[in-house]
């Protein structure tokens, strides 16, 4: 929900973490290193255990995962040890440590606001009864268990970057990393994915206000998080189908094809074909995304 990526995160954490001068509390018993900032600790081990869910469901799945760290941080740490400046918004750091904030971005509480305001009130209505209601101004969806399950997109991200895998378009990334999060939720936390999958549907009633998601993450692009929820979630939904259909194995196939591929990328006249094997590979409602694509290019430009 950010407006650009950050680099690639090269590779496996190598340095000691420096527990001395961190001012961080570890938490121990985890197969991954957890540390988090003083007074936090309920909500790092709420997190840590959500994150180690995903981290078995991946390894099993996909394969080994690199070391990594995971930092559970208030806002007086948060500075000292993320790289991107706003509070809350989980990412992988280039040191190789994934950063989530205690408590969610104050972005989360905007998004929840817009959905309250433009849905129709019954979609907007049903949706509160599904997610409970944001607990800052009172309207609108809670979504806070939901950007806390995206520890599970976060890690598949930093699966691919680090395991060599290549997209035909920087988009690609990010259903790939739906279709795991909608997957890890399906395996370890059905609950969740019912209310995600809630989430996206009533998102898609905003079809018409969705950018198209061939702009996800596209050079120069400058997406405010209200305009990036909702292409996330025009993914999420699709994927949401194609696990209902298919599972998890076109998510294991994708992943064994990417790493395979090269580094070329698809040319800016190739979008009917990307749609094709999206729709061949992975699953006709990816096909369909980069058709509605084209097509809302087609009138931009006519």
């Amino acid at each position: 929900m950010t407006q650009r990526d950050l680099p690639p995160v090269a590779g496996a954490t190598t340095v000691p973490f420096p527990w001395p001068t961190s001012g961080l509390a570890p938490l121990p018993w985890f197969p991954f290193t957890v540390a988090a900032s003083p007074g936090r600790l309920a909500a790092a081990e709420r997190i840590a255990t959500r994150t180690e869910r995903a981290y078995g469901y991946l390894r099993k799945r996909l394969g080994d995962l690199p070391r990594f760290r995971l930092l559970v941080l208030d806002r007086a740490d948060w500075p000292r040890f993320a790289d991107r400046s706003e509070y809350g918004l989980s990412h992988f750091t280039a040191r190789g440590n994934l950063v989530v904030g205690s408590e969610p971005a104050l972005a989360w509480h905007d998004v929840s606001r817009e959905l309250h305001r433009r849905l129709a009130p019954a979609a907007a209505t049903s949706l509160v009864r599904t997610l409970g209601i944001d607990p800052q101004h009172g309207k609108g969806p809670d979504l806070t268990p939901i950007a806390e399950a995206l520890v599970a997109h976060d890690l598949a991200r930093f699966m691919a970057d680090s395991r060599g895998a290549r997209f035909a378009a920087p988009w690609l990334l990010h259903a790939f990393a739906n279709y795991a999060l909608v997957a890890v939720l399906g395996e370890t936390e059905p609950a969740a994915l019912h209310r995600l999958g809630a989430l996206a549907e009533a998102a898609h009633g905003l079809v018409g206000q969705t950018l198209p998601v061939t702009a996800l993450a596209a050079p120069g692009s400058r997406l405010t998080p209200f305009e990036a929820v909702l292409m996330q979630l025009a993914l999420t939904r699709a994927v949401y189908v194609a696990y209902a259909e298919r599972g998890d194995a076109p998510l294991a196939q994708w992943f064994e094809r990417a790493r395979a591929a090269d580094a070329s990328p698809v040319v800016p006249d190739a979008d009917h074909e990307l749609g094709r094997m999206l729709t061949r590979d992975v699953h006709p409602a990816l096909g369909e995304l980069v058709d509605h694509a084209r097509k809302a290019t087609y009138h931009r430009a006519a």
